[in-house]
């Protein structure tokens, strides 16, 4: 068997390393094409030997994969390969194993290239190579730059790689202003192949590749330490060293040699530079002052040349310009001359000069004309140079400036005026003096001054002040003073004096020549605006010397203003309780603590004047008597207005007037009037609502909150009456009310029902009840009309018994029939026969048996025969009629009557109750009673509700059902029918519920009769309802509790329920009611 290698061939005998580098297959151990011969064949035996090296030298496996290489076996380890089946060499008897390569090798770089000129963009800087070992894609190698130092946004793309290693320059190159070095991360990786199954692209290692970059001659010269200064003394030796000029190549990796020259000066020949060293050095004699127009300074411009060509082909130059401060020595002494500071030239120096000042001029005062300039062109404390003044007159003159640096203006001071005199010496001489500070160099000026005489003298007075009087309101041209004179000692016009007033005012004026002082304007004069004056007097010579005096003119007082009231006043007193104490402020402006600043009142006479009085002194103004709010006139409102005279003591006297305003304040202290003890009216019965008639009463308090009336109605019957207070028609004033007595609306008067005449008890109440009540009587008389039908006697309807066939015919009994009314008319009429035979109706048979008469008298129909046999038992039905009954109502007994018969009616029946709007505590009606008086098998009566109306206040109606319920119940021989509320109320109506209640009877035989009645209950409203508290435990407040209700009711006009009363803790008081009061508003008296 031979083992081929062979690239057409695909059988493989894998070797798999425990590394990264797989065996080298063309190690020479591994011979050329070796062919193995397998013997024996059978499974198990050795067959040859798999030898693999490493050059990582990694452990080594091998393993076998092919179409063949089920038919032998390798141990992974040693690479011994045994015959796995059974090879016959007639089936196949060659079998060839070819190794394959697979990318187990890294790229790697040879040798990379370091350094880089200022190549131009686009040229390959340098270019790298790696090598990989792997054949096919997995040898082929590219590459990539992973990064670059300096890592900044210019440099990411400054460089780019090509596939075979090439490196271009993508930007430019600066030696001098960019990175001299460069460093790109590189890293080689091959086309990718199989290793281990996988496809793996294999990567070298990164390398760092260094580019230098390499300087080329394209810069000028630099100067360093640029701008160049120095300084050099005036007084300097030939060649003396200055300062440097250093510059260098602006190439820094060239650094070519430098030249230095001058090529332009200010002053050409002062200053030289050796061209090697750029030193510069003193060339020849320098003179400081030949430079103040040029601040001290020499300027020079130096150009630096390269010595070597650049990449232009020129030599590279470039130019600064250098300062040379020349500095100052002392070598000039200081001069004086005539001149300006700004125009002097300082060509001619002077030494005598001449001025002129006046006498006596002022200390520090120049001496005129003189115009000297002292000058030394030395600067600083080498100009720096001091003066002084000598001479016969130096005394009385002063020089200044003392001290000068370089040049100023010199001036002679006067430094003692009084040695400064015309009359003593005209002309005065001094010398000044200048000495150098530094080299006490000095040098003179001599000065003449002439004097200039003047009016040295002005006019003077022998005092500073004169106190002088004049009186107020003066006339015009009144002598203040004329004896005020000035003096001047001057001669000649320099003596001749004139007089003035400062300020001028016109109030006072002043004779120029004489110094006579007089009033000019009297009316300005007042001392109550200005008690003193103050003015100057001024003296002037005639060379305008002035002297002055001041004048202290006091104006004497004269009664010429009345007292002044600071204001009005107005006081608020309670009639009969407060009294009147009002101080009236006044005040004079005349002179203090003089008759004619003295103050005195007095009121003057006045409707109220003589109740009040005031302290003449003081001006306290106080009520003599107690004031009475009803004793003013109502017209004033209680507004008493007096006018108080105030007035001084002078002479004349002045005066003025002050108003005070006395508000009385009224208070309730009068109880209503009535007109008249006793009123009597009249009203016709069955009238509702109706006016009854008016009574007045009258209050004399003079204010509505105390003078309104209110009226309240108490007796027998009250609840059938209100009465509502109205002020009285042209009543302006107030305090006259009437009271207008009328019926309640829900309520008419029945003359028939006692009582029906009403003697009421009317109270006038006003809002203070503690001053008294008054009360009248009012007495309604009830007027009847012809209302009541007539009704039959009960007692006259008796059975009566008439034998038959008896010849004797006349009344057999006579029926009674009355009227309540007073003008009633009754006949009696019959209505119907019944005849009974056996208690069964047997016909008209005894229709005629009997008459009745208008009169009532029964009587036997003499044309008619009895018969028993026929009929044993008549009932004659019968009924009473008044013909004088009014319209609309009824004329006629009800429903006829007959023998034995009854009708049901209601006894003690309260009209109208009053219900709340929840079910309890509301108490419940009364209830209805009725009685039968049928004899026997009648009796027992039932109620019902047969209808339930809530009519509001507005007079409209709706009907309800369910409501109220009501149950019968019998006490004695009374039925008695009680109400209850059924359901809870609405608590938003407010009105009253007309229930109709009917009683009905159950008789043993025969149809019941009813009969109906109607009954009002009225809702209150939870504003009705009251809680009060006592300070008494709930024992004692029940033990009075029907005083309290009559208090109650006396309060509030309306019926007043008590629904409990117990004691509550502090706790209970804030959430419980302690007393509740339900009371109405419909019925009786409306509250006022």
């Amino acid at each position: 068997m031979r083992i081929l290698r062979h690239r057409q061939v695909r059988r493989l005998a894998q070797a798999h390393t425990a590394g990264k580098t797989c065996p080298d297959p063309t190690d020479s151990k591994w011979g050329s094409y070796p062919s193995i011969t397998v013997l024996p064949p059978w499974p198990g035996a050795v067959a040859f030997w798999l030898i693999a090296t490493d050059v990582d030298q990694d452990t080594l496996s091998y393993d076998m994969a092919g179409p063949f290489g089920d038919r032998f076996s390798v141990e992974g380890h040693t690479g011994i390969a045994r015959v796995a089946k059974t090879l016959d060499y007639e089936v196949r008897k060659d079998v060839v194993i070819v190794v394959e390569d697979r990318n187990d090798n890294k790229p790697v770089f040879q040798n990379p290239p370091s350094s880089a000129s200022n190549d131009t963009v686009g040229t390959i800087v340098c270019t790298v190579l790696a090598e990989d070992r792997d054949t096919g894609s997995s040898g082929l190698v590219k590459y990539s730059i992973l990064g670059i130092i300096p890592n900044t946004t210019e440099n990411v793309n400054l460089f780019t790689v090509s596939d075979n290693g090439s490196i271009y320059l993508n930007g430019l190159l600066d030696y001098n202003s960019k990175s001299t070095y460069y460093q790109l991360q590189l890293q080689a990786y091959d086309g990718g192949g199989l290793l281990n199954g996988q496809h793996v692209v294999q990567r070298s290692q990164i390398i760092y590749l260094p580019i230098n970059v390499v300087d080329v001659p394209n810069l000028a010269p630099q100067f360093i330490g640029a701008p160049f200064e120095g300084s050099v003394s005036e007084d300097a030796i030939l060649n003396k060293e200055i300062l440097r000029v250093v510059a260098i190549d602006g190439d820094k990796g060239i650094n070519d040699y430098i030249y230095f020259n001058i090529t332009d000066s200010t002053r050409p020949t002062w200053f030289t530079i050796d061209s090697v060293s750029g030193t510069i050095n003193v060339n020849s004699t320098l003179d400081r002052e030949d430079l103040l127009k040029e601040d001290e300074a020499v300027r020079l411009q130096v150009y630096a040349t390269e010595a070597k060509e650049d990449v232009n082909g020129i030599r590279a130059w470039n130019s600064t310009w250098v300062t040379i401060k020349v500095t100052d020595v002392n070598d000039n002494d200081p001069k004086f001359y005539f001149c300006q500071t700004a125009d002097c030239n300082f060509s001619q120096a002077q030494n005598t000069f001449e001025g002129f000042i006046e006498e006596h001029a002022s200390s520090r005062v120049p001496v005129n004309n003189l115009s000297i300039v002292a000058y030394d062109p030395d600067k600083g404390p080498n100009g720096t140079f001091h003066l002084s003044l000598h001479g016969k007159d130096r005394d009385a003159f002063s020089v200044f400036p003392n001290k000068v640096v370089n040049q100023g203006e010199v001036q002679v001071l006067v430094f003692n005026s009084t040695l400064v005199d015309y009359e003593i010496n005209d002309n005065m001489e001094v010398e000044i003096v200048a000495n150098d500070s530094m080299s006490y160099k000095t040098s003179s000026a001599q000065v003449t001054i002439k004097l200039i005489d003047i009016n040295d003298h002005a006019p003077t007075f022998n005092q500073s002040l004169f106190v002088l009087e004049v009186s107020e309101n003066s006339e015009i041209g009144t002598v203040v003073t004329d004896s005020i004179q000035a003096i001047d000692p001057d001669t000649g016009p320099w003596g001749s004096i004139t007089y003035q007033l400062l300020p001028d005012r016109h109030i006072f004026q002043v004779e120029p020549a004489s110094g006579v002082v007089t009033v000019k304007n009297g009316s300005l004069l007042d001392r109550e605006r200005q008690a003193v004056h103050y003015v100057t007097l001024q003296a002037q010579d005639g060379g305008k010397q002035m002297g002055s005096t001041l004048l202290e003119i006091r104006l004497k007082d004269v009664n010429d203003n009345p007292p002044v009231v600071s204001s009005s006043y107005n006081a608020f007193v309670k009639e009969e309780v407060d009294g009147v104490n009002v101080k009236i402020q006044a005040y004079d402006n005349d002179e203090p603590d003089s008759n004619n600043s003295r103050i005195c009142f007095e009121i003057l006479e006045g409707p109220y004047s003589r109740n009040f009085t005031v302290e003449c002194d003081s001006g306290v103004l106080t009520n003599g008597t107690t004031l009475d709010r009803e004793a003013i006139d109502p017209v004033l409102l209680g507004r008493i207005q007096l006018t108080v005279l105030v007035f001084d003591l002078g002479v004349p006297s002045l005066n003025t007037t002050v108003n005070v305003t006395i508000n009385v304040e009224d208070i309730n202290d009068n109880q209503p009037v009535f007109n008249s003890s006793l009123y009597e009216f009249s009203i016709k019965e069955r009238l509702k609502g109706a006016k009854i008639g008016v009574m007045e009463a009258w209050d004399a308090d003079q204010t509505e909150v105390n003078n309104r009336i209110t009226f309240t109605l108490s007796g027998v019957g009250t609840n059938n009456f209100v009465i509502h207070a109205s002020p009285q028609p042209g009543n302006l004033h107030g305090g006259r009310y009437q009271g207008t007595l009328s019926l309640d609306p829900e309520v008419t008067l029945d003359y028939e029902t006692k009582p029906n005449n009403f003697s009421l008890t009317v109270q006038a109440v006003n809002t203070d009840s503690t001053v008294g009540l008054n009360t009248t009587q009012a007495v309604v008389r009830v007027v009847d009309i012809n209302d009541e039908p007539p009704y039959i006697v009960k007692d006259s309807l008796r059975q009566v018994e008439v034998a038959e066939n008896q010849p004797h015919f006349g009344v057999v009994t006579t029926v009674k029939a009355e009227d309540p009314d007073t003008s009633a008319d009754v006949k009696i009429q019959l209505l119907s026969v019944t005849c009974l035979q056996d208690q069964r109706d047997v016909g008209p048979v005894c229709r005629d048996w009997f008459v009745v008469d208008a009169d009532g008298t029964v009587s036997v129909n003499e044309s008619s025969a009895i018969d028993y046999e026929l009929c044993d038992l008549v009932h004659l039905i019968i009924r009473a009629w008044d013909n004088h009954t009014c319209e609309n109502y009824p004329a006629y007994s009800p429903d006829g009557e007959r023998p034995r018969s009854a009708s049901l009616v209601f006894l003690g029946v309260s009209p109208s109750r009053n219900l709340g709007q929840q079910r309890p505590p509301v108490p419940p009606p009364l209830p209805p009673q009725a009685n039968d008086s049928d004899a026997k098998g009648t009796q027992e009566i039932n109620f019902s509700i047969m209808k339930v109306e809530f009519i509001r206040k507005d007079e409209t109606n709706s009907t309800h059902q369910g409501l109220f319920s009501i149950d019968t119940q019998r006490e004695n021989n009374m039925h008695l029918g009680r109400i209850t509320v059924a359901t809870s109320l609405d608590a938003s109506l407010k009105g009253k519920y007309q229930l109709t209640v009917q009683a009905k009877d159950n008789p043993f035989s025969g149809d019941s009769l009813a009969t109906n009645h109607s009954l009002s209950l009225f809702t209150v409203d939870e504003s009705q309802k009251v809680q009060l508290q006592f300070s008494q435990p709930a024992s004692e407040v029940a033990a009075n509790s029907e005083e309290i209700k009559e208090s109650l009711t006396l309060a509030t006009r309306t019926t007043v329920y008590i629904a409990s009363i117990a004691d509550f803790s502090e706790k209970d008081r804030a959430s419980r009611w302690g007393s509740e009061a339900l009371g109405s508003g419909w019925g009786g008296s409306q509250p006022a």
